[in-house]
């Protein structure tokens, strides 16, 4: 089958990322296995929960529609692996990396929840990467489970003890970040187990963040700037507060359809603005187009942090 043909839609953007600039996506994963629940993802509740590594989608539709989306030449900062899942969970993630890094000459990043890093085939696959960023938001084993959810068979000390033996046979940009939630792992006690995990672990930094996108449970509220500050300041001189940021002046982005700008609000919500500058768009037209997906029912309006986010309708 043709990857066209199959409407699949691995390869999204360029996406403005915070920590990145303009990246391109490659969804490796279907929506949504993950061997992870956490209460604040922003493509919402994990539908399909596992730690076992499979051809989920079949490598070669990837790399396929990426070499046809490099081709274009867009004006892009990096390639991420990241998107509807955990994308470790995919056993061609090590053979997709290094294809693509003779496809383009940008960095490859792999955005992860860090969770089966103690599997020595992932730690072997990721070592291409130019830069690897698995999350961490708890220590303490009752937290994990209310904040993170994971698969029965994960423990925060497993998923510690494969961070820190990625750490030593890395030799990428290693960063490490940590998402706090109100109430759940943003206390005093939680954030010194994290720094005192984060110094055996030894990123590069860390990078401290908080909601700003509608979460998977809406009961989920962010931490405070003045809280961020505090726990920065705790985690030590490595760790920075993530910044909100936005695609770079004066370079143009890729004129995207509307099946594109879909495909983007499958994998994350996103504010009008967002959607006009990352489908180099103006503004009009991507308040009709956000409009044709509604009526469709195709994506929703949220409510989240005093701004309005339209999202993929979620199944």
């Amino acid at each position: 089958m043709d990857v066209n043909a199959s409407g699949l839609h691995t390869v999204f953007g360029p996406v403005p990322s915070r920590r990145f600039g303009r990246s391109l996506g490659v969804d490796v994963i279907p929506k949504k296995l993950c061997s992870m629940d956490c209460v604040y993802c922003e493509v919402g509740r994990t539908t399909m929960r596992d730690i076992i590594r499979k051809e989920y989608i079949p490598t070669s539709w990837i790399l396929r529609e990426l070499a046809l989306r490099l081709a274009l030449r867009p004006p892009i900062d990096c390639v991420t692996f990241s998107g509807s899942g955990e994308p470790t969970l995919h056993a061609g993630l090590g053979h997709m990396i290094c294809m693509v890094k003779g496809m383009t000459d940008v960095p490859v990043v792999v955005l992860t929840n860090g969770s089966l890093l103690w599997k020595e085939d992932v730690r072997q696959d990721l070592l291409a990467a130019d830069i690897v960023s698995p999350s961490l938001d708890a220590v303490s084993e009752d937290i994990f489970r209310r904040v993170d959810r994971p698969h029965p068979r994960l423990s925060a000390v497993q998923v510690i003890d494969g961070m820190c033996k990625f750490r030593k046979e890395f030799k990428g940009t290693y960063l490490l970040e940590m998402l706090f939630v109100s109430g759940i792992n943003d206390g005093d006690e939680e954030v010194l187990r994290l720094r005192d995990a984060a110094k055996r672990i030894a990123p590069d930094k860390i990078q401290v963040n908080t909601i700003l996108r509608p979460p998977a449970e809406s009961w989920v509220k962010p931490v405070d700037h003045e809280r961020l500050l505090k726990i920065r300041d705790m985690l030590g001189p490595t760790a920075e507060i993530i910044a909100p940021t936005s695609l770079k002046a004066g370079v143009p982005s890729m004129n995207m359809s509307q099946d594109d700008v879909l495909a983007l609000l499958r994998r994350r919500a996103m504010t009008v603005d967002e959607i006009a500058e990352a489908a180099n768009i103006d503004r009009q037209a991507a308040e009709t187009t956000l409009a044709v997906l509604r009526v469709a029912g195709l994506a929703t309006l949220v409510d989240f942090g005093g701004r309005q986010y339209f999202d993929a309708t979620r199944d």
